[in-house]
């Protein structure tokens, strides 16, 4: 069956290829193709792809270096004393005593002091 790859750089190129083909003959050492929004194996038989006829066009993608799990959202520089609270979100949920400071979590009941009346 003939089926298209439109390259980086534009180019639409005829590909001859049989149905029991893998992937990888059809694409450059480092890049990868794209079906239909999906990302093609390079293992996978293009008899194996939903959707796959005669004319298709795939799409060469470059593939990228993977990263790492990113920046933590609570930090790394500095071990935190605080993190964030389960109950109210707030970041006033203390590590080691494993208490809230805002909501009094794990406390039954949200704490709900006046903090601003004088006592009488």
């Amino acid at each position: 069956m003939q089926i298209f790859v439109r390259t980086l750089e534009g180019q639409t190129l005829a590909v001859e290829a049989m149905p029991q083909e893998e992937v990888s003959t059809a694409f450059l050492e480092g890049c990868g193709l794209v079906f239909g929004g999906m990302s093609l194996e390079a293992e996978q038989k293009f008899s194996e792809v939903e959707g796959l006829d005669e004319g298709s066009t795939l799409y060469v993608v470059p593939r990228l270096a993977g990263g790492g799990d990113g920046t933590p959202a609570m930090g790394k520089r500095h071990k935190k004393s605080h993190g964030l609270c389960p109950r109210c979100g707030k970041r006033s949920y203390h590590n080691q005593k494993k208490r809230c400071a805002h909501c009094g979590y794990p406390a039954a009941k949200i704490r709900s002091y006046e903090w601003a009346q004088k006592s009488k």
